[in-house]
């Protein structure tokens, strides 16, 4: 039998919409646990919960670009690159230094 596990799905509106996607937490711990996770994670950012049947960032980011390439149909968008919690930590880091002074 299969662990289902959530994840935070959520697109960056300021950077070219670029996609990402964030673990959440196993789906035995309930939906609301991951979107608790994904309000600490993204603050007020726009967010979705996914149920995927793997704790692999790698099978997740597969199986969200298959069902992007299914909603488009287009193999551009669903190849884009897909950010993970290192490049959004990353990017608010970044953002953060851009406004001290």
């Amino acid at each position: 039998m299969k662990e289902y596990h959530f994840w935070i799905e959520t697109v960056d509106t300021e950077n070219n919409d670029k996609p990402y996607l964030l673990y959440a937490c196993p789906a035995r711990e309930g939906e609301n646990a991951a979107r608790q996770r994904g309000m600490e994670l993204l603050g007020g950012l726009d967010f979705q919960i996914k149920k995927y049947p793997t704790r692999d960032i790698n099978t997740a980011s597969a199986m969200l670009r298959g069902k992007r390439q299914e909603q488009t149909q287009s193999l551009g968008e669903s190849g884009r690159r897909i950010g993970h919690s290192k490049s959004l930590k990353r990017l608010r880091r970044r953002n953060s230094k851009q406004f001290e002074y």
